[in-house]
C-alpha cells in the first residue's frame, strides 16, 4: 500500500508541473488549511449486539486542501489526518489517513483527460458500511483507488467517455478475524446527448472483475440508461437505471474419495453461479433562499470483506435550513440495507437512523456544532439480532482559504 501513497504524491507533483506549464493562462490557486476538533459520546463503540460498551472519544482532524483552476486545467486535492482517543478503551486509539486527488486537463477543445485517486487508512468500525453496505468487526483497513479516463465531444450535442477503475483493499489480519482482501478492475464506456438546455440523456456500459484472497472471483456486466435534468438554479435531478449481470466463481469444500487410498477427504471444488440484480442511482437537489434539500438513493452491489458480493440499498436525505444569520439547522434521515449473495447465505441487514444538528457561525472562518444521532440495526438469518446506537457530539471547525 506504500505504492498507493507514493502514487498520490506523484499525482500532486504532476499537477504542480501542469500548473507551471499553464502559468501564462488565467489561474486561481487556493490553499485551505483547516482543523476539526470533536468531543463525542458513543453508546456502542463496537457497533454490535454483544459486549456493548460506551465511551467518550476526543478527536482532531487537521487537513489541507489545494485547488487550482485555469481555462484548461482543474485540480483538487485533500490531505487529512484523523486522530482518535478513547478515554476508557485507549487500546482503540488510532490515526486515520486520507489522501484524495482529482485532476482534469483539456488537451483540445474536444478532448479531455481526467484522473481521480484516493489512498485511505482507517478502521472498519463504521466506514465499511459506506464502502460495501456491510458492517463488520473493527479492523484496520487500507484502500487505494485510481480512476483515469478521457472524454471526447463528437458534436456539439454528442459526447463519449471511457474510464478505467482500479481498487485494492487490504484488511490487516487479526486473530479470529481474517477477512478477505480483494482487487477490482472496471471499464466504463458512456455516451451523453444534450437534448436541450435543461436535459441530457445518459448511457453507460460497465464491465468489472474482482478477485479475493480466498480465490473467489466475481465478474459483472452492467448496462445503464438515464438522464440529467436541471431547472434554473433551484433544483436538479439525475437518474441512472439498469442491471448487473453477474457470474461468481467460488471454491466449496466437499467430501470426496481419494482415488488411491479410497478414504474420504476434504477437497476444494470450484462452483460457478450466475445472477441478475438491479442497478439504480438517483440524486435530487432542491434549493430555496434559506435552505436546501438533497436526496440520494443507490441500489447496486459491491465487493466485501467476506470474499463475495453484497447487494445494498442506500437512502440518504439531507435537509439544511438557515434559522438566523449565524445559526443553521440540519437533519439527515438514512436507511442502509444489505444482503450477502454467497450461495446458501441468508444474511440480511437493515440499518436506519436520523442525525439532527445545529451549526453556529462564530466568524467567517470558524463554526461550532452540536449533533445527535440515533441508529438501529436489525440482522436476520441463522443468528439474527438487533441493537440501537446513540451518538452525541460537539465540533469546532476552522478553515482559512489562501488565494494566490
Amino acid at each position: 500500500m506504500v505504492r498507493g501513497r507514493r502514487f498520490c504524491w506523484c499525482l500532486w507533483a504532476v499537477c504542480l508541473i501542469l500548473g507551471g506549464s499553464t502559468a501564462g493562462l488565467s489561474a486561481d490557486w487556493i490553499v485551505t488549511p483547516g482543523i476539526e476538533l470533536k468531543g463525542e459520546y458513543l453508546s456502542n463503540i463496537n457497533n454490535g449486539p454483544r459486549n456493548v460498551q460506551s465511551d467518550y472519544i476526543a478527536s482532531a482532524r487537521p487537513n489541507l486542501s489545494l485547488s487550482y483552476n485555469t481555462e484548461r486545467t482543474q485540480f483538487q486535492g485533500t490531505i487529512a489526518l484523523l486522530g482518535m482517543h478513547y478515554f476508557h478503551k485507549s487500546e482503540l486509539d488510532r490515526i486515520n489517513q486520507y489522501y484524495n486527488f482529482l485532476a482534469s486537463h483539456k488537451l483540445t477543445p474536444r478532448l479531455g483527460l481526467n484522473l481521480g485517486t484516493a489512498f485511505i487508512t482507517d478502521s472498519t468500525a463504521n466506514e465499511e458500511l459506506q464502502a460495501s453496505g456491510t458492517l463488520i468487526n473493527r479492523q484496520t483497513r487500507t484502500s487505494f483507488a485510481a480512476n483515469p479516463g478521457l472524454s471526447y465531444f463528437l458534436t456539439e450535442r454528442w459526447s463519449t467517455s471511457l474510464s478505467y477503475g482500479f481498487n485494492l483493499v487490504d484488511y490487516q489480519a487479526r486473530e479470529g478475524r481474517n477477512y478477505n482482501n480483494y482487487e477490482g478492475h472496471s471499464l466504463t464506456h458512456g455516451f451523453d446527448y444534450i437534448l436541450n438546455e435543461k436535459t441530457t440523456l445518459l448511457s453507460r456500459l460497465t464491465a468489472s472483475f474482482y478477485k479475493y484472497s480466498n480465490n473467489n472471483t466475481t465478474a459483472a456486466l452492467g448496462p445503464q440508461l438515464g438522464f440529467n435534468y436541471k431547472y434554473l438554479e433551484k433544483w436538479d435531478l439525475m437518474f441512472l437505471g439498469g442491471l448487473n449481470i453477474n457470474r461468481v466463481k467460488s471454491d466449496t469444500r466437499v467430501l470426496a474419495a481419494n482415488t488411491f487410498t479410497g478414504f474420504l477427504e476434504l477437497r476444494q471444488q470450484p462452483q460457478t453461479s450466475s445472477s441478475v440484480s438491479p442497478f439504480i442511482t438517483l440524486g435530487a437537489n432542491y434549493r430555496w433562499q434559506t435552505g436546501s434539500l438533497g436526496l440520494n438513493y443507490v441500489s447496486s452491489q459491491s465487493a466485501n470483506a467476506y470474499g463475495n458480493q453484497s447487494l445494498y440499498n442506500n437512502f440518504n436525505l439531507n435537509i439544511k435550513q438557515t434559522l438566523t444569520e449565524r445559526l443553521d439547522f440540519s437533519v439527515n434521515p438514512y436507511v442502509y440495507t444489505s444482503t450477502i449473495t454467497n450461495p446458501g447465505s441468508d444474511y440480511n441487514s437493515v440499518y436506519y437512523g436520523i442525525r439532527p444538528g445545529l451549526i453556529y457561525k462564530l466568524t467567517e472562518k470558524a463554526t461550532v456544532g452540536a449533533y445527535y444521532a440515533f441508529s438501529y440495526r436489525t440482522v436476520s438469518g441463522t443468528n439474527g439480532y438487533s441493537y440501537p446506537v446513540n451518538d452525541v457530539w460537539l465540533t469546532f471547525n476552522y478553515a482559512t482559504p489562501i488565494h494566490y
